[in-house]
């Protein structure tokens, strides 16, 4: 896996509505990785959004699982329209996931063959939520496929050739608003079926073979299994690893506290920020674990996600200092009783 340094660290946009904390940022993750999904605007755009209709957050413990998604909809205050900040970083992956479809490309043994047989390869974004930046990785792996079919195949092999199909899986939780995502898919499958319309010789031109992409949404949590054994060519997840599959046990039932914090926050307990450490080793341990089982033998995966570095803590750093205004903004919204934590 490839390191990037981070200069700054973002909360994801449900942290500060978490009752438990349980989505608290970065989750102090051993190596400082890359980024995160969720950004200041997006946050602020959701507590808006709750606010101006009307309703608090809930008393009850959320279920991670049940309960959270980013702001659905399209809308002023909605996730796709205040994810800049994750389209630009997603972005700035893209050598590394080059790379990691040529290496997948490689586990396709029909590939440059002449059979004439169907060559099928399988891929998954990982936390995939929706507006723009959904079909933005959909779109560059297919990119990056068909520029390879046309390096590595000469142009009169085409009719000849094993036939080459992507069946691509969006996975999010059940919550994520797949609505918006299906109608995304229009503009996506319009581009497909132009290049298609061009015919091979026109997409030889653009240096881009015409490959067919099928896409389906997939809900659930990536904390479990979510596809057949053996059955994976491609994994991609940006942003989503900072997500706990649950509230470290000793948060949960008490016995310790994070007191006046929507974060790890200066004022943390090194036990808090233990715990929080702790849960991340598991869950990356767990989810590391049930990728193995599902991608084939030459398989490739991408994992974008933030971290901080053991002398950052407890918090540094201007976002910080953001998030700690947003805390107090939070407190004070209590206190006048527009909101219940």
């Amino acid at each position: 896996m490839t390191m990037f340094p981070t200069s700054s660290l973002l909360a994801c946009s449900y942290s500060p509505l978490c009752p438990r904390r349980v989505c608290t940022p970065c989750l102090t993750s051993p190596s400082s990785i890359l980024f995160l999904r969720g950004s200041g605007s997006a946050a602020l755009a959701m507590l808006a959004s709750m606010l101006s209709h009307g309703r608090a957050p809930p008393q009850a413990i959320m279920s991670v699982e049940r309960d959270l998604h980013m702001a659905t909809g399209d809308g002023e205050n909605s996730y796709a329209i205040n994810s800049i900040f994750q389209r630009k970083t997603v972005m700035e992956t893209w050598p590394e996931l080059h790379k990691a479809v040529r290496e997948a490309l490689k586990s396709l043994s029909t590939i440059g063959i002449g059979t004439g047989s169907t060559t099928t390869m399988v891929a998954a974004d990982l936390g995939c939520s929706s507006g723009p930046n959904t079909l933005l990785v959909v779109s560059e792996v297919m990119n990056t496929i068909g520029a390879h079919v046309v390096q590595e195949e000469p142009a009169d092999n085409y009719g000849s050739r094993a036939v080459m199909e992507v069946q691509f899986f969006l996975n999010d939780l059940p919550g994520n608003d797949f609505n918006l995502v299906f109608r995304s898919l229009d503009q996506h499958q319009h581009q497909q079926r132009r290049l298609q319309g061009h015919g091979l010789m026109a997409a030889v031109e653009e240096k881009q073979a015409a490959v067919p992409c099928y896409i389906a949404g997939l809900p659930g949590s990536m904390y479990t299994r979510i596809l057949p054994c053996q059955s994976v060519h491609l994994f991609h997840s940006s942003h989503c690893l900072i997500w706990r599959s649950k509230i470290p046990e000793d948060l949960s039932n008490g016995t310790h506290v994070n007191a006046d914090n929507i974060y790890i926050g200066k004022t943390t307990p090194k036990v808090v920020v233990d715990l929080f450490q702790e849960q991340f080793e598991k869950d990356f341990e767990l989810f590391l674990s049930l990728r193995h089982k599902e991608l084939v033998s030459g398989g490739s995966m991408v994992l974008t996600f933030a971290g901080r570095k053991p002398e950052e803590m407890p918090m540094q750093g201007g976002v910080a200092r953001v998030w700690e205004v947003l805390s107090q903004a939070l407190e004070y919204l209590v206190h006048k009783g527009y909101m219940v934590l």
